[in-house]
């Protein structure tokens, strides 16, 4: 199968270049580890399909529980894909959504955008930026710095944060050449997921190293994993809004 073994190839040397760039990943968890111990949460956001990889992170076994997805029914693609895709092009979205999270200056916004090209992704940045916070920009460089931005500011995502991962994809993402021409097999979602859980096991070890605790969630089937969740669920209750209002 040669379009599958082609892909699974990429993906390999994908995961490879995200291993060699320790470096910058390291710099990342030192610097969200640094928020969370001051108290401050890890905001996610993305548009399009990088909005499952803000979701990748909340909720998850193994993962933190201080995660705060910013969410909006807009952007979700089961609502209307062609709408979102209008209101992420379009700017003064953000500071709405930035004020009803309240992002604030202890805080990490990790900001998931291929392209880094579209006004709120760029504006979402800005604003966390101007509060205070941590930012990161998890995109694709190849894709982005060969395009121009749509905000007005001519700024890209990368150019505004304060730190960058790449997700080492190609240009429009897809990564296998068909016989019509046509491009299939995006990458930026494994390499998106593989990134997040990598720094959370960077923070982990760090943290660890430092005699300080994480507070981890765990799958909640497996025996007692409920159970050991609960606690931390209801501790972020009415803070990370996904979580629900506090009882």
């Amino acid at each position: 199968m040669k379009y599958a073994n082609e892909y699974l190839e990429n993906l390999g040397e994908i995961l490879e270049k995200i291993r060699q760039n320790e470096e910058v990943l390291r710099e990342a968890a030192d610097a969200i580890l640094a928020r969370v111990r001051q108290g401050g949460l890890i905001f996610t956001f993305g548009t399009g399909h990088g909005h499952l990889l803000a979701l990748e992170m909340f909720y998850r076994a193994g993962g933190m529980a201080p995660v705060n997805p910013i969410l909006t029914e807009e952007l979700m693609l089961h609502k209307d894909a062609t709408a979102s895709s209008a209101f992420e092009r379009s700017e003064g979205h953000a500071e709405p959504l930035l004020e009803e999270f309240k992002v604030g200056a202890k805080d990490v916004l990790i900001v998931f955008s291929n392209s880094g090209i579209n006004p709120l992704t760029i504006e979402m940045a800005m604003g966390a930026k101007e509060r205070g916070a941590l930012t990161i920009a998890l995109t694709n460089l190849n894709h982005s710095r060969p395009l121009q931005s749509r905000h007005h500011s001519g700024l890209k995502l990368y150019e505004i944060c304060d730190i960058v991962l790449d997700n080492f994809g190609v240009l429009g993402d897809a990564s296998v050449e068909v016989a019509s021409g046509i491009k299939i097999a995006p990458t930026s979602t494994v390499a998106g997921a593989v990134i997040v859980h990598t720094l959370t096991a960077m923070m982990v070890e760090l943290a660890e190293a430092e005699g300080y605790e994480l507070e981890l969630l765990t799958s909640g089937n497996v025996p007692n994993g409920h159970e050991r969740n609960l606690a931390l669920i209801n501790k972020y209750k009415g803070i990370v809004k996904s979580l629900g209002p506090k009882q």
